[in-house]
């Protein structure tokens, strides 16, 4: 079953419902689309508190340990300084017998600093020759054969003087503690002529690093991994060996919650630029969850409480508009019969009173119109036309019978004989059987009898061309439309100017209308004129009232407005364009 099949079904079967139903189905909508606004709203705000909260916590646990590293650097390089300024570490570096007195007495500089500064594992300085001296807290291991080929060398000297910062060396070295070490390692210059004598290596160990971090790691679980520049551990305060960044660890800028091991962390990641290390903290998620199991009862409660008011209003409403609905349908039966006849039960003024109140009304209302429409409603449109129609012939048959009596009159015997029969098949079209309608080509063939009647009267002053279009002859019209039309053109177009003048008529079907044009060559009026002619009050004037006649009669016939355009000026001639709808025959 389609989609669609199945939304028609369910709308079926809801339109088939009783009102009680209905009420019950609404309500319960609203209560399912409550509960789970309500649920997505509590979650996502609980859910947006506890990523703030886990940001929050953990942006504080970063920025303590990279002031730690920051501050622990500075107490290293001040070591460094101790160390550099020292003249017997630069007689040891100078000297070329490396004898051991300088030995013996760097040994026991060196142990006094580890007294000062607990956090040191191990110094090395080495000369150029490759020969060294260290002390370390603890065994530390040394795989430095040729300084020269260490990856680092290279790098170091080209720092001239400034800090390289790595993991144990860069590998070079190796505690028995089994823990990472910090290694810095320099350039040492000569003060006096400011040139290289050797190498100075610096390692401390990484709980040094992680010790302001314990009282953010017991308050909310928050585990760090230092990174190098190659995403390459430094340091962790985790004994979890299984964290790791499930991509590039500069994704984790903005926060992030992943699964590592069936449990959730929110990972935040920050960079410390000047060293190209990366900071990465892990905070458990459920570290929040006691926080948020009181709301979840409260939510569950209230979300409970909900269904039940639910339930309860929606039964409760349904009785109430139902009950009287039933008695007032039962009441109304014979509507359905076509029998209009008031109801009277019990009511109160509330809207179900009302609807009595307006079904009684409408009976009364219904059978007034029905009455009335039973004798007025098919004559109406049939009654008013033939008034305009009626208006109109004899306008027309007056002019005529004035020409046929100037013919007699001037025993222009065959003229008027021509001129009776002209005016005989013009009324049988015109007439056409009591019809209201005609086809255009009979309208057409009317037309040109009328047009031989006025020949008949004005001679070789009226000429008319046509210019039809085939397929808009076999198309029904209101009779006596074209007629008027036409006279109009004689009376206030060829005629008044005193010369001779031509009627052309043409026809054409645009956007389901007839286009239908009367055109002449005559006087032509202004726009004040055709303001005059044209208003949709027939007995304002008495000029073109066949113009105006027409446009009534097409207008009340066929519903419409924008039935014609004028378009005339002065000495110029009018046109005037009829918009007829294409539209069914109604022969009533």
């Amino acid at each position: 079953m389609s989609y669609n099949q199945l939304l028609q079904l369910l709308k079926k079967f809801f339109l088939n419902l009783s009102l009680k139903f209905k009420i019950i189905f609404v309500f319960t909508s609203f209560l399912v689309v409550y509960v789970l606004i309500g649920i997505g709203t509590s979650l996502y705000v609980m859910n947006s508190q506890k990523v703030n909260q886990l940001h929050e916590g953990a942006l504080q646990s970063i920025d303590i340990m990279k002031s730690n590293i920051e501050s622990n650097i500075d107490s290293i390089n001040n070591i460094s300084k101790i160390i550099i300024l020292d003249p017997y570490v630069r007689e040891y570096l100078k000297s070329s017998q490396h004898n051991m007195p300088y030995r013996s007495v760097l040994n026991q500089r060196f142990t006094q600093l580890y007294v000062i500064f607990p956090f040191m594992e191990s110094i090395f300085i080495y000369d150029f020759d490759n020969n060294s001296i260290n002390t370390s807290r603890e065994v530390t291991f040394s795989s430095i054969e040729k300084i020269q080929d260490t990856p680092w060398f290279k790098e170091v000297v080209d720092a001239k003087g400034k800090y390289l910062i790595n993991i144990n060396a860069g590998g070079t070295l190796r505690s028995t503690s089994g823990k990472n070490t910090i290694s810095m390692i320099r350039i040492l210059y000569d003060i006096e002529d400011i040139t290289p004598i050797g190498l100075l290596i610096i390692n401390t160990s990484q709980d040094f690093f992680l010790f302001n971090t314990k009282d953010t790691q017991s308050k909310y679980g928050t585990s760090f991994i230092l990174l190098d520049e190659s995403e390459n551990v430094i340091i962790k305060n985790s004994q979890h060996n299984d964290f790791s960044l499930a991509g590039d660890a500069f994704d984790y800028k903005a926060g992030k919650i992943q699964k590592i091991n069936g449990h959730k962390y929110f990972v935040l990641s920050s960079e410390i630029p000047q060293y190209n290390w990366t900071i990465v903290s892990y905070t458990p998620i459920n570290i929040f969850s006691q926080t948020t199991h009181a709301f979840n009862v409260l939510l569950i409660i209230l979300i409970i409480f909900s269904i039940i008011v639910f339930i309860i209003s929606s039964f409760f409403t349904a009785k109430v508009v139902t009950t009287p609905i039933k008695k007032l349908i039962h009441s109304m039966v014979g509507a359905r019969r076509g029998i209009f006849e008031t109801v009277n039960i019990p009511t109160g003024n509330d809207e179900i009173g009302e609807l009595k109140d307006t079904y009684n009304i409408m009976v009364i209302e219904i059978k007034k119109m029905i009455e009335n429409e039973i004798r007025s409603e098919k004559q109406k449109r049939k009654f008013e036309l033939d008034i305009l129609n009626e208006q109109i012939n004899p306008h027309f048959l007056y002019n005529t019978l004035d020409s046929i009596g100037y013919l007699a009159l001037s025993n222009n015997n065959l003229e008027a004989y021509q001129a009776i029969l002209s005016l005989g098949q013009f009324y049988k079209v015109s007439l056409n059987k009591g019809n209201e309608i005609l086809l255009f080509e009979e309208e057409i063939k009317m037309t040109l009898e009328y047009l031989s009647l006025q020949k008949l009267r004005y001679g070789n002053i009226i000429c008319d061309q046509y210019d039809l279009c085939p397929n808009t002859l076999n198309i029904p019209i209101l009779k006596n439309t074209l007629q008027p039309l036409v006279e109009n053109c004689i009376n206030h177009g060829i005629k008044p100017s005193g010369e001779i003048g031509t009627i052309i008529i043409s026809s054409t079907i645009k956007n389901d209308l007839l286009y239908v044009t009367v055109a002449d060559n005559g006087l032509g009026m202004s726009p004040d004129q055709i303001t005059y002619i044209t208003t949709d009050y027939l007995d304002e004037n008495t000029a073109s009232f066949g113009l105006r006649g027409t446009i009534a009669r097409l207008k009340l016939y066929y519903g419409a407005t924008d039935l014609y355009e004028i378009q005339s000026k002065p000495f110029e001639g009018t046109s005037i364009t009829l918009k007829i709808p294409i539209k069914e025959v109604d022969h009533e």
